[in-house]
């Protein structure tokens, strides 16, 4: 099954995407690969998904409540490419 990116909103196979979980204690984490219980997101491997996630407050939409602005910033520093 594809999965949708919440920057560009384009889909794509799971393990070509960073997975953001949330816990149900709130707390958020990416993870490369895996499979983990819990709300999940998927955002493009590339920062410019991360930056226009931010600004649509795409985990935000996805997760129905807050994410800490230090996620985005964690998300920018694993990113692979600036391509889209």
């Amino acid at each position: 099954p594809l999965r949708r990116c919440v920057g560009c909103g384009q889909s794509f196979d799971p393990a070509d995407m960073i997975r953001i979980k949330r816990s149900k204690d709130g707390s958020v984490k990416a993870f490369a690969d895996g499979s983990f219980p819990g709300r999940s997101a998927y955002i493009c491997r590339n920062i410019s998904c991360v930056r226009l996630a931010e600004k649509k407050r795409g985990l935000e939409r996805s997760f129905k409540a807050p994410v800490d602005k230090v996620i985005y910033k964690k998300l920018t520093e694993v990113t692979d490419t600036d391509e889209s």
